[in-house]
């Protein structure tokens, strides 16, 4: 799709390069979020989301799906990762992963494992884009740069004709979501003390 430019941002499809920067990035970005906080130990709790969130770019975004990045002076500020629900994924890709997910999530590895068995039923049935995750640097945030890195992929929806679909923990995320055109199709509370969690659709405009 090219290159998106203002001011000084530039906005483009991620590399191979870009992990290490990318995932340090994320680990950030949710280091104190609902989420990640249920989800993976508190122990050494930003190296570990830095490292699931290197194993997801790795394992998924960049192999089957697409990673675009806000670069700020030349320094990746913001970071999303979409999928397409109709591109198949082998299980042995999960299987690779397993162990090293498990041990990152340490202690909190079944429960990560019990919160993402109470959302599989509630994905879009149709084919959709899947934001699987965005996230900007906390001192690049209230910048406009996650609307900036995931416009793209918005613009290739609405051109293909097909929804757009996330998940967030987050109510102030919902405000935002609801800007860019989607809205809340279910709402749930992760069983046993867990966060909220919304889904989110967008039909193509």
């Amino acid at each position: 799709m090219g290159e998106y430019s203002a001011v000084a941002i530039v906005v483009r499809r991620a590399t191979v390069d870009d992990v290490d920067r990318s995932a340090a990035v994320l680990g950030l970005a949710f280091a104190d979020y609902a989420w990640t906080r249920w989800t993976v130990d508190a122990d050494d709790h930003v190296r570990r989301v830095t490292g699931l969130q290197r194993l997801a770019l790795q394992a998924y975004g960049l192999a089957f799906g697409q990673v675009w990045l806000a670069v700020v002076d030349g320094v990746a500020e913001s970071v999303a990762v979409w999928m397409d629900s109709a591109v198949d994924i082998p299980s042995d890709v999960h299987l690779r992963i397993a162990d090293a997910t498990a041990a990152l999530a340490g202690t909190r590895s079944r429960a990560s494992l019990d919160a993402e068995s109470q959302l599989n039923d509630w994905r879009p049935r149709q084919r959709h884009l899947y934001l699987a995750t965005v996230g900007t640097s906390p001192t690049m945030q209230r910048q406009g740069l996650a609307e900036r890195t995931i416009t793209p992929m918005l613009a290739t929806a609405d051109d293909e004709r097909i929804a757009a679909f996330l998940e967030t923990s987050s109510e102030t995320n919902v405000a935002f979501y609801r800007r860019l055109g989607f809205v809340t199709v279910d709402h749930r509370v992760i069983a046993g003390g867990g966060p909220d969690v919304w889904a989110m659709l967008r039909e193509p405009m």
